[in-house]
Protein backbone atom coordinates (compact mmCIF):
# COMPACT_ATOMS: atom_id res chain seq x y z
CA UNK A 1 0.00 0.00 0.00
CA UNK A 2 1.59 3.48 -0.77
CA UNK A 3 2.85 5.30 1.75
CA UNK A 4 1.30 9.06 2.42
CA UNK A 5 4.14 11.13 3.60
CA UNK A 6 2.57 14.03 3.29
CA UNK A 7 -0.59 13.27 5.28
CA UNK A 8 0.92 11.79 8.29
CA UNK A 9 4.11 10.84 10.05
CA UNK A 10 5.14 7.93 11.80
CA UNK A 11 7.11 8.25 15.29
CA UNK A 12 8.49 5.34 18.12
CA UNK A 13 7.43 4.84 21.93
CA UNK A 14 9.50 2.97 23.41
CA UNK A 15 8.13 0.63 26.30
CA UNK A 16 9.76 -1.42 28.84
CA UNK A 17 9.53 -5.86 28.15
CA UNK A 18 8.78 -5.59 24.11
CA UNK A 19 9.84 -3.61 21.19
CA UNK A 20 8.78 0.24 20.55
CA UNK A 21 4.84 0.41 19.59
CA UNK A 22 4.42 2.93 16.50
CA UNK A 23 2.62 6.24 16.57
CA UNK A 24 1.22 8.59 14.02
CA UNK A 25 -0.20 11.92 13.90
CA UNK A 26 -2.02 12.95 10.70
CA UNK A 27 -1.71 16.63 9.09
CA UNK A 28 -5.30 18.18 7.87
CA UNK A 29 -5.22 20.13 4.69
CA UNK A 30 -4.48 23.33 6.19
CA UNK A 31 -1.79 21.91 7.99
CA UNK A 32 -3.14 21.19 11.54
CA UNK A 33 -1.16 18.20 13.08
CA UNK A 34 -3.54 16.12 15.34
CA UNK A 35 -2.85 14.51 18.55
CA UNK A 36 -1.27 11.19 18.41
CA UNK A 37 -2.95 7.94 18.18
CA UNK A 38 -1.29 4.30 18.61
CA UNK A 39 -1.56 1.99 16.04
CA UNK A 40 -0.39 -1.16 18.16
CA UNK A 41 2.03 -2.16 15.74
CA UNK A 42 5.70 -2.54 16.57
CA UNK A 43 6.68 -3.01 12.99
CA UNK A 44 7.24 0.57 10.84
CA UNK A 45 5.46 -0.86 7.69
CA UNK A 46 2.68 -2.24 9.36
CA UNK A 47 2.00 1.12 11.31
CA UNK A 48 2.23 3.08 7.80
CA UNK A 49 -0.46 0.47 6.15
CA UNK A 50 -2.60 0.89 9.25
CA UNK A 51 -2.17 4.79 9.07
CA UNK A 52 -2.89 5.01 4.98
CA UNK A 53 -5.86 2.71 5.81
CA UNK A 54 -7.25 4.95 8.01
CA UNK A 55 -6.46 8.01 5.24
CA UNK A 56 -8.57 5.68 2.89
CA UNK A 57 -11.73 4.79 4.88
CA UNK A 58 -12.45 8.46 5.83
CA UNK A 59 -12.60 7.63 9.52
CA UNK A 60 -12.49 10.48 11.00
CA UNK A 61 -9.11 11.70 12.44
CA UNK A 62 -9.08 13.43 16.37
CA UNK A 63 -8.32 16.75 16.09
CA UNK A 64 -5.40 17.88 18.26
CA UNK A 65 -6.22 19.30 21.99
CA UNK A 66 -5.54 22.87 21.68
CA UNK A 67 -2.14 23.93 24.42
CA UNK A 68 -3.34 25.49 26.94
CA UNK A 69 -1.99 29.37 26.70
CA UNK A 70 0.82 29.66 29.50
CA UNK A 71 0.12 31.95 32.22
CA UNK A 72 2.36 35.21 30.59
CA UNK A 73 0.63 34.64 27.43
CA UNK A 74 -2.76 34.47 29.03
CA UNK A 75 -2.37 37.30 31.62
CA UNK A 76 -0.30 39.47 29.08
CA UNK A 77 -3.49 42.18 28.64
CA UNK A 78 -3.92 41.62 32.48
CA UNK A 79 -4.19 44.95 34.73
CA UNK A 80 -3.15 47.37 31.52
CA UNK A 81 -5.82 49.58 31.80
CA UNK A 82 -6.83 50.09 28.42
CA UNK A 83 -6.97 46.56 27.79
CA UNK A 84 -7.18 44.27 31.01
CA UNK A 85 -10.76 42.76 30.72
CA UNK A 86 -11.36 42.36 34.23
CA UNK A 87 -10.62 46.09 34.67
CA UNK A 88 -12.95 46.71 31.63
CA UNK A 89 -15.46 44.60 32.68
CA UNK A 90 -15.55 46.44 36.29
CA UNK A 91 -15.68 49.97 35.02
CA UNK A 92 -18.70 49.15 32.75
CA UNK A 93 -20.75 47.64 35.86
CA UNK A 94 -20.12 50.88 37.48
CA UNK A 95 -17.00 49.85 39.81
CA UNK A 96 -14.18 52.65 40.74
CA UNK A 97 -10.72 51.42 40.24
CA UNK A 98 -7.91 53.46 39.85
CA UNK A 99 -5.04 53.21 37.00
CA UNK A 100 -2.86 53.60 40.30
CA UNK A 101 -3.83 50.61 41.45
CA UNK A 102 -3.75 48.77 38.66
CA UNK A 103 -0.26 49.82 38.26
CA UNK A 104 0.83 48.36 41.11
CA UNK A 105 -0.80 44.99 40.31
CA UNK A 106 0.89 45.04 37.41
CA UNK A 107 4.24 45.92 38.80
CA UNK A 108 3.63 42.43 40.75
CA UNK A 109 2.42 40.58 38.18
CA UNK A 110 5.75 41.23 36.45
CA UNK A 111 7.81 41.14 38.92
CA UNK A 112 6.90 37.95 40.86
CA UNK A 113 4.20 35.58 39.31
CA UNK A 114 5.69 35.32 35.75
CA UNK A 115 9.13 35.02 36.32
CA UNK A 116 7.68 31.95 38.92
CA UNK A 117 4.70 30.34 36.71
CA UNK A 118 5.06 32.29 33.20
CA UNK A 119 6.17 29.22 31.25
CA UNK A 120 2.98 26.82 32.41
CA UNK A 121 -0.03 26.36 31.28
CA UNK A 122 -2.71 28.08 33.21
CA UNK A 123 -4.79 24.95 33.82
CA UNK A 124 -1.63 22.85 35.12
CA UNK A 125 -1.24 25.41 37.80
CA UNK A 126 -1.97 23.65 41.20
CA UNK A 127 -2.44 24.73 44.85
CA UNK A 128 0.84 23.39 45.96
CA UNK A 129 2.74 25.28 43.44
CA UNK A 130 1.16 28.23 44.97
CA UNK A 131 1.77 27.23 48.30
CA UNK A 132 5.31 26.32 47.47
CA UNK A 133 6.13 29.95 46.31
CA UNK A 134 4.50 31.55 49.51
CA UNK A 135 6.67 29.43 51.78
CA UNK A 136 9.42 30.27 50.27
CA UNK A 137 9.15 33.96 49.81
CA UNK A 138 8.44 33.26 53.67
CA UNK A 139 11.55 32.09 54.14
CA UNK A 140 13.88 34.13 52.19
CA UNK A 141 13.14 36.70 54.48
CA UNK A 142 13.23 39.56 52.01
CA UNK A 143 9.31 40.47 52.00
CA UNK A 144 6.92 41.22 54.33
CA UNK A 145 3.80 38.85 55.20
CA UNK A 146 1.62 41.61 53.90
CA UNK A 147 3.48 41.87 50.50
CA UNK A 148 3.16 37.95 50.41
CA UNK A 149 -0.25 38.11 50.53
CA UNK A 150 -0.51 40.80 48.11
CA UNK A 151 1.04 38.91 45.60
CA UNK A 152 -1.05 35.71 46.24
CA UNK A 153 -4.15 38.14 46.06
CA UNK A 154 -3.23 39.90 42.93
CA UNK A 155 -3.39 35.97 41.54
CA UNK A 156 -6.32 35.20 43.09
CA UNK A 157 -8.03 37.76 41.41
CA UNK A 158 -6.83 36.70 38.09
CA UNK A 159 -7.89 33.28 38.11
CA UNK A 160 -11.55 33.77 40.47
CA UNK A 161 -11.99 36.14 37.12
CA UNK A 162 -11.10 32.71 34.67
CA UNK A 163 -13.12 30.50 36.87
CA UNK A 164 -15.76 32.89 36.37
CA UNK A 165 -15.53 33.34 32.45
CA UNK A 166 -15.05 29.12 32.07
CA UNK A 167 -11.47 29.09 31.35
CA UNK A 168 -10.57 27.61 34.41
CA UNK A 169 -12.82 24.92 36.55
CA UNK A 170 -10.81 26.01 39.95
CA UNK A 171 -8.92 28.76 40.98
CA UNK A 172 -5.29 27.05 42.27
CA UNK A 173 -5.10 30.03 44.81
CA UNK A 174 -8.17 29.89 46.69
CA UNK A 175 -6.75 27.21 49.18
CA UNK A 176 -3.52 28.95 49.75
CA UNK A 177 -3.85 30.62 53.08
CA UNK A 178 -2.34 33.90 53.50
CA UNK A 179 0.07 34.80 56.04
CA UNK A 180 -0.27 35.94 59.17
CA UNK A 181 0.02 40.07 59.30
CA UNK A 182 1.61 42.34 62.40
CA UNK A 183 1.56 45.85 61.24
CA UNK A 184 2.99 48.28 62.67
CA UNK A 185 0.43 50.44 64.24
CA UNK A 186 0.28 53.95 63.18
CA UNK A 187 0.53 56.88 65.83
CA UNK A 188 -1.60 59.81 66.34
CA UNK A 189 -1.19 63.24 67.45
CA UNK A 190 -2.20 64.62 71.05
CA UNK A 191 -4.23 66.80 71.57
CA UNK A 192 -1.57 69.01 72.85
CA UNK A 193 0.28 68.72 69.59
CA UNK A 194 -2.57 69.16 67.23
CA UNK A 195 -2.93 72.30 69.19
CA UNK A 196 0.23 73.55 68.30
CA UNK A 197 -0.35 73.01 64.96
CA UNK A 198 -2.95 74.75 64.56
CA UNK A 199 -3.14 76.81 67.24
CA UNK A 200 -3.20 81.24 67.31
CA UNK A 201 0.36 81.67 66.44
CA UNK A 202 0.53 78.98 64.21
CA UNK A 203 0.48 79.68 60.82
CA UNK A 204 3.44 82.44 61.37
CA UNK A 205 5.98 80.58 63.59
CA UNK A 206 4.52 76.59 62.29
CA UNK A 207 3.43 77.25 58.54
CA UNK A 208 5.74 80.09 58.11
CA UNK A 209 2.94 82.36 56.77
CA UNK A 210 2.47 79.81 53.77
CA UNK A 211 -1.22 79.72 53.27
CA UNK A 212 -2.41 76.71 51.05
CA UNK A 213 0.24 74.15 53.63
CA UNK A 214 -1.34 75.70 56.78
CA UNK A 215 -5.33 75.32 55.27
CA UNK A 216 -4.59 71.91 53.42
CA UNK A 217 -2.97 70.95 56.63
CA UNK A 218 -6.15 71.93 58.80
CA UNK A 219 -8.56 70.74 55.74
CA UNK A 220 -7.53 67.08 56.28
CA UNK A 221 -7.27 66.95 60.37
CA UNK A 222 -10.62 69.08 60.53
CA UNK A 223 -12.69 66.46 58.23
CA UNK A 224 -10.42 63.44 57.57
CA UNK A 225 -10.48 63.99 54.27
CA UNK A 226 -7.55 62.19 52.45
CA UNK A 227 -4.48 63.79 50.89
CA UNK A 228 -5.91 63.29 47.47
CA UNK A 229 -9.68 64.72 48.24
CA UNK A 230 -7.51 67.94 49.77
CA UNK A 231 -5.35 68.41 46.77
CA UNK A 232 -8.54 67.92 44.19
CA UNK A 233 -10.83 70.12 45.84
CA UNK A 234 -12.39 73.03 43.94
CA UNK A 235 -14.62 75.95 44.45
CA UNK A 236 -17.45 74.43 43.27
CA UNK A 237 -17.17 71.71 45.62
CA UNK A 238 -17.61 74.04 48.90
CA UNK A 239 -20.72 75.18 49.98
CA UNK A 240 -22.28 76.63 52.98
CA UNK A 241 -20.56 74.80 56.23
CA UNK A 242 -19.99 71.83 54.03
CA UNK A 243 -17.47 70.06 51.28
CA UNK A 244 -18.83 68.10 48.28
CA UNK A 245 -15.20 65.21 48.31
CA UNK A 246 -16.82 64.64 44.31
CA UNK A 247 -12.50 63.46 43.52
CA UNK A 248 -9.40 62.95 44.20
CA UNK A 249 -6.00 64.13 42.62
CA UNK A 250 -3.26 61.62 41.49
CA UNK A 251 -0.23 63.25 40.73
CA UNK A 252 0.25 60.94 37.41
CA UNK A 253 -3.30 60.11 36.76
CA UNK A 254 -5.09 63.28 37.69
CA UNK A 255 -8.69 63.89 38.97
CA UNK A 256 -10.56 60.28 39.26
CA UNK A 257 -13.25 59.53 41.76
CA UNK A 258 -12.52 59.09 45.40
CA UNK A 259 -11.24 55.87 47.17
CA UNK A 260 -14.01 53.00 46.67
CA UNK A 261 -16.17 55.36 44.92
CA UNK A 262 -16.95 57.46 48.24
CA UNK A 263 -18.28 60.71 47.33
CA UNK A 264 -19.77 62.20 50.47
CA UNK A 265 -20.44 65.52 52.16
CA UNK A 266 -18.34 66.46 55.01
CA UNK A 267 -19.31 69.35 57.49
CA UNK A 268 -16.29 71.68 57.54
CA UNK A 269 -15.68 73.92 61.11
CA UNK A 270 -15.70 77.46 61.02
CA UNK A 271 -12.04 77.82 61.24
CA UNK A 272 -11.33 75.87 59.00
CA UNK A 273 -13.70 77.32 56.28
CA UNK A 274 -12.17 80.92 57.23
CA UNK A 275 -8.99 79.78 56.30
CA UNK A 276 -10.10 78.15 52.73
CA UNK A 277 -11.78 81.65 52.49
CA UNK A 278 -8.83 83.71 52.97
CA UNK A 279 -7.03 81.43 50.78
CA UNK A 280 -9.42 82.09 47.85
CA UNK A 281 -9.32 85.97 48.50
CA UNK A 282 -5.56 85.76 47.71
CA UNK A 283 -6.78 85.68 44.21
CA UNK A 284 -3.82 84.08 43.15
CA UNK A 285 -5.29 83.77 39.38
CA UNK A 286 -7.76 86.45 39.66
CA UNK A 287 -11.21 85.72 41.07
CA UNK A 288 -12.06 82.32 41.63
CA UNK A 289 -14.21 80.34 39.14
CA UNK A 290 -16.10 77.04 39.83
CA UNK A 291 -13.38 74.96 38.69
CA UNK A 292 -10.52 76.51 40.09
CA UNK A 293 -8.81 74.13 42.83
CA UNK A 294 -8.15 75.47 46.26
CA UNK A 295 -4.45 74.90 46.79
CA UNK A 296 -2.82 75.30 43.20
CA UNK A 297 0.02 74.20 41.98
CA UNK A 298 1.50 75.37 38.43
CA UNK A 299 -1.77 76.88 37.53
CA UNK A 300 -5.69 77.38 38.59
CA UNK A 301 -6.70 73.61 37.69
CA UNK A 302 -3.66 72.00 38.89
CA UNK A 303 -3.35 70.97 42.22
CA UNK A 304 -0.17 71.52 44.23
CA UNK A 305 1.18 67.47 44.15
CA UNK A 306 2.27 65.49 47.10
CA UNK A 307 5.66 65.88 47.30
CA UNK A 308 6.36 70.01 48.87
CA UNK A 309 2.97 68.67 51.00
CA UNK A 310 4.71 65.63 52.54
CA UNK A 311 7.87 67.99 52.77
CA UNK A 312 6.42 70.79 54.63
CA UNK A 313 4.23 68.16 56.94
CA UNK A 314 7.52 67.11 58.58
CA UNK A 315 8.52 70.86 59.02
CA UNK A 316 5.78 71.76 60.58
CA UNK A 317 6.14 68.42 63.00
CA UNK A 318 9.79 69.50 63.15
CA UNK A 319 9.16 73.29 64.47
CA UNK A 320 6.96 71.66 67.25
CA UNK A 321 9.28 70.12 68.56
CA UNK A 322 8.66 66.35 66.88
CA UNK A 323 12.07 65.36 64.91
CA UNK A 324 12.17 63.02 62.12
CA UNK A 325 13.68 60.36 64.16
CA UNK A 326 10.52 60.45 66.82
CA UNK A 327 7.88 61.06 64.00
CA UNK A 328 9.70 58.08 62.28
CA UNK A 329 9.49 55.82 65.26
CA UNK A 330 5.96 56.76 66.02
CA UNK A 331 5.03 56.66 62.53
CA UNK A 332 3.17 60.06 62.40
CA UNK A 333 1.95 60.27 58.57
CA UNK A 334 0.02 62.96 56.70
CA UNK A 335 -2.82 59.95 56.71
CA UNK A 336 -2.83 59.76 60.61
CA UNK A 337 -5.08 62.80 60.39
CA UNK A 338 -7.80 60.74 59.41
CA UNK A 339 -6.81 58.35 62.11
CA UNK A 340 -6.90 61.13 64.27
CA UNK A 341 -10.04 62.80 63.42
CA UNK A 342 -11.89 59.00 63.27
CA UNK A 343 -10.69 58.80 66.61
CA UNK A 344 -11.34 61.85 68.16
CA UNK A 345 -15.26 61.58 66.51
CA UNK A 346 -16.27 58.20 67.02
CA UNK A 347 -18.28 57.61 69.97
CA UNK A 348 -19.83 61.03 70.44
CA UNK A 349 -21.71 60.46 67.03
CA UNK A 350 -23.16 56.97 65.81
CA UNK A 351 -20.78 54.90 63.35
CA UNK A 352 -23.19 55.25 60.81
CA UNK A 353 -22.25 59.00 60.27
CA UNK A 354 -19.38 58.79 60.85
CA UNK A 355 -18.87 56.26 58.37
CA UNK A 356 -20.68 58.78 55.65
CA UNK A 357 -18.08 61.68 56.59
CA UNK A 358 -14.83 59.66 56.00
CA UNK A 359 -15.99 57.18 53.16
CA UNK A 360 -15.31 54.33 55.06
CA UNK A 361 -17.02 50.79 53.95
CA UNK A 362 -18.97 48.54 56.47
CA UNK A 363 -18.17 44.82 55.69
CA UNK A 364 -21.29 44.19 54.39
CA UNK A 365 -20.85 47.34 52.29
CA UNK A 366 -24.53 48.55 53.95
CA UNK A 367 -23.80 51.97 52.98
CA UNK A 368 -22.78 51.41 48.99
CA UNK A 369 -25.72 53.28 47.69
CA UNK A 370 -25.96 55.75 50.41
CA UNK A 371 -27.21 59.63 49.59
CA UNK A 372 -27.07 61.68 52.66
CA UNK A 373 -26.71 64.99 52.30
CA UNK A 374 -25.74 68.33 54.97
CA UNK A 375 -29.30 67.79 56.49
CA UNK A 376 -28.15 64.09 57.87
CA UNK A 377 -25.10 65.03 59.21
CA UNK A 378 -25.69 68.21 61.58
CA UNK A 379 -24.63 66.32 64.36
CA UNK A 380 -20.96 65.70 63.12
CA UNK A 381 -21.27 69.60 62.55
CA UNK A 382 -21.92 70.25 65.88
CA UNK A 383 -18.44 67.63 66.74
CA UNK A 384 -16.16 68.79 64.71
CA UNK A 385 -17.28 72.70 65.27
CA UNK A 386 -16.38 72.11 68.87
CA UNK A 387 -13.23 70.46 68.36
CA UNK A 388 -11.95 73.26 65.62
CA UNK A 389 -13.82 75.52 65.55
CA UNK A 390 -12.77 79.16 65.31
CA UNK A 391 -13.31 79.98 69.61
Amino acid sequence: MARQAKRYYLYARKRRGGPPIWYVRFRDDSGVISSPLCTEETERDKAHEWAAKRLETGVQIPARKPKGKTFEEWSAPWWIFETCPYIREKLANGYNMSKFYAEVRRSTLNKYLIPEFGKYPISALTPSMFRDFKMRLFSEGKLKPATINSILGTARVMFNYAVSMGELESNPVAPVKELKETPQARGILTIAELAALFGPESFEKIWQGEPRYYTLNLLAASTGMRMGECQALRVENITQGFIDVAYSWDDRYGFCAPKWGSRRFVPVPSKTAAAIENLLALNRWGEPQAGDVVFWGKDRVTPINKEPILKQFKAALSRIGITEEERARRVLLFHGYRHLFNTLVRGKVPDEQLRRVTGHRSLAMSDNYDHAGPEQLKDVAAVTERLFGAG
